[in-house]
């Protein structure tokens, strides 16, 4: 980002923060998560600061917010462009254990799941509700079943 971009998006961040603060609901959860979409929208991820600043807008904690954050899987708190998240479920774990190994192994992800080259996030769920299909992973939204480690990447890199 150039200075005018980051300059613009430091004024689109200060008018969404004005306008939430100003909001008589602004500490509910439907406003706050309203807030934090908006603030996604305008710089790509939620940074640490801008989640204090929200926190602050909306007079919450800032455990709050990060409660938030742990609801709402479209949130996100770092600028990956891609999110893995492997299935372990009763249906899919024992197969995709070893896919999740490669995945993390390949990609160097740190304990937060980011990726070593910051564009991926890998994570986990108890079930992605497609058992018919099993084994399975979601791949930006999309359900996968049946693809290795090294068809997984081949849809993330490029």
């Amino acid at each position: 980002m150039d200075h005018s971009e980051t300059r613009d998006t430091e004024v689109q961040i200060r008018e969404i923060l004005d306008y939430y603060g100003g909001r008589e609901d602004r500490a509910s959860q439907e406003t706050v998560v309203e807030m934090l979409r908006e603030l996604q929208d305008a710089q790509g991820f939620l940074s640490p600061g801008i989640l204090a600043a929200a926190a602050e807008t909306a007079g919450v904690k800032e455990s709050t917010v990060r409660a938030i954050l742990k609801r709402c899987p479209s949130l996100k708190t770092a600028p990956y462009r891609h999110e893995i998240v492997v299935c372990l479920g009763k249906n899919c774990g024992g197969r995709n254990i070893e896919v999740l190994q490669e995945l993390r192994r390949r990609l160097k992800t740190g304990p937060d799941g980011i990726s070593a080259d910051g564009r991926v996030k890998v994570s986990t769920r108890s079930c992605l509700k497609s058992c018919r299909t099993a084994p399975n992973v979601m791949v930006d939204g999309k359900i996968c079943s049946g693809v290795s480690a090294e068809g997984i990447l081949g849809r993330v890199e490029g």
